[in-house]
């Protein structure tokens, strides 16, 4: 797995694309910025009806532009969500979707088709799935890592540790795991974001910014570690949670609602941060014309379903994500949209929103007919999400509407239906008396949307010489058992 070449300063690896002749953007063309919040759950924003008050920044951009009521992520970790987000591809297209597999460069991004109509783009990460190992940096003039380990990472990945062999399946080094577990990164993505603002270049630009933090483990400094549960004298601190995603049999509700706390800290305190982002724009004279995009990669489980964290299921705790949207020229304030949007929809929206040309291969569809009244809601289309664990021999397939979900789970062989309007927290599955659809009408939902996915992958271009394959082994395995690929 090959580093894109860079350059360490102060700590920091910094990916620089060589400089090129490029087009002059369209006259008007607006800046953008988009900001993904690593494991936010949308229904911890007070926008989306939250009891705390862990997000009134977000809330007031939410106010002055448009907030989709529910949109929903490719899968529930990192990784596949940010290729899904960065090129309009389901995982299972992208081919991305585990840790041994990483954007190639036929799959065209977002930051690549706006830097090709005259963008100047910088990305600034602070997670490790965020690596330009991983293929996030293509398109990037400037992709910055604001982690506080990045030479511990640098050495590890020159060391051939970055990941570790684990048989058939292999994962990110624990070390490294731990190191960006134990991190504060919200002070480095404010300090280097501010200093790019201060200094960028001339023109529209697209401004990528990750924001890690309120990922666990949850160590936010104060005041933030004691905002909303100060009384608690219990053992949960909010530390060494990965891989500790069964509630230990010693704790009370009490505690769990600490960890919650925690995290909901966590959150005011990115809050916070994009505050002082937008402060930076407002001193630069920035903010008004600016497009802003917030949004997450996935959420966070709370023992909903007996388990903490995400990359566990595909449940919509897991994989429901926040999508605020706020472009005053174009998006009026107040607007809330209903239906179901997805995370493959968000880089076709900017696009268009931008005036540039669509990704040619893009499976997301634009919301600006949504938000300019022409459509009544997001498009009730099926969202398709996808979770696939080698390690353990997880393979989940998820089918979402507004109104029911399909959870295919291959490990165990089958199928769980679920009434969204009746049971929006995924309780009980329904049976097969209740159940609109019976075992042949489940098996071909998943073999219709299983082929369509295989063809929009064999569409790709292919490069001379593929990094991933179109679907994984596992995933193609699994659908010559069905009998879906002959």
């Amino acid at each position: 797995m090959a580093v894109a070449a860079g350059a360490v300063g102060a700590g920091y690896l910094v990916v620089r694309q060589p400089v090129t002749a490029r087009p002059v953007p369209r006259e008007g063309a607006p800046s953008l910025i988009l900001i993904s919040v690593d494991s936010l759950r949308p229904d911890h924003l007070g926008c989306y009806g939250y009891h705390r008050n862990t997000s009134p920044t977000i809330d007031r951009i939410a106010r002055e532009g448009a907030l989709f009521e529910t949109a929903m992520s490719s899968t529930s970790w990192t990784l596949p969500a940010h290729a899904a987000l960065f090129t309009s591809l389901p995982d299972r297209v992208h081919g991305c979707v585990d840790d041994l597999q990483w954007l190639d460069g036929s799959r065209l991004t977002l930051a690549e088709a706006l830097r090709a109509v005259g963008y100047k783009t910088a990305g600034f990460f602070s997670g490790p799935y965020l690596h330009p190992c991983f293929g996030f940096s293509q398109g990037f003039d400037r992709y910055h890592d604001c982690t506080s380990y990045s030479r511990k990472s640098i050495e590890l990945i020159q060391e051939k540790r970055f990941l570790d062999p684990l048989g058939p399946g292999q994962r990110m080094s624990f070390d490294l795991m731990k190191l960006s577990h134990d991190d504060i990164t919200n002070p480095t993505v404010l300090r280097e974001v501010t200093s790019w603002l201060a200094q960028r270049p001339e023109g529209p630009f697209f401004l990528f910014i990750h924001l890690w933090d309120v990922h666990y483990d949850y160590v936010a400094p104060p005041p933030y570690d004691t905002l909303f549960d100060p009384d608690y004298r219990g053992p949960v601190d909010g530390r060494n949670l990965l891989g500790a995603c069964r509630k230990p049999p010693h704790w009370t509700a009490a505690d769990v609602a600490h960890l919650e706390a925690l995290y909901d800290g966590e959150i005011r305190s990115t809050d916070d941060t994009i505050a002082r982002i937008l402060e930076a724009l407002e001193a630069e004279g920035l903010e008004d014309g600016i497009l802003l995009a917030i949004t997450a990669d996935h959420g966070e489980a709370f023992y909903e379903h007996g388990l903490h964290g995400h990359r566990l299921t595909l449940h919509d705790e897991e994989v429901r994500i926040p999508l605020i949207l706020r472009y005053p020229p174009a998006i009026p304030a107040g607007t809330r949209v209903g239906g179901q949007a997805c995370i493959i929809d968000i880089a076709p929206t900017l696009l268009e929103l931008a005036g540039a040309p669509p990704l040619p291969h893009a499976l997301g569809r634009s919301l600006v007919p949504v938000l300019e009244g022409s459509a009544g809601g997001a498009p009730d289309e099926p969202a398709v999400c996808e979770l696939t664990v080698p390690a353990s021999g997880v393979h989940l397939f998820a089918l979402r509407t507004p109104s029911w979900k399909v959870i295919y789970d291959f490990s165990r062989r089958d199928f769980r239906v679920f009434d969204l309007a009746r049971d929006p927290a995924e309780r009980t599955p329904l049976d097969e008396n209740t159940s609109p659809f019976n075992l042949a009408e489940l098996h071909g939902l998943y073999r219709g949307t299983a082929v369509k996915l295989q063809e929009a992958a064999r569409r790709l271009p292919t490069p001379g010489e593929r990094d991933t394959p179109p679907i994984s082994k596992m995933t193609e395995a699994q659908l010559r058992t069905l009998g879906y690929l002959k």
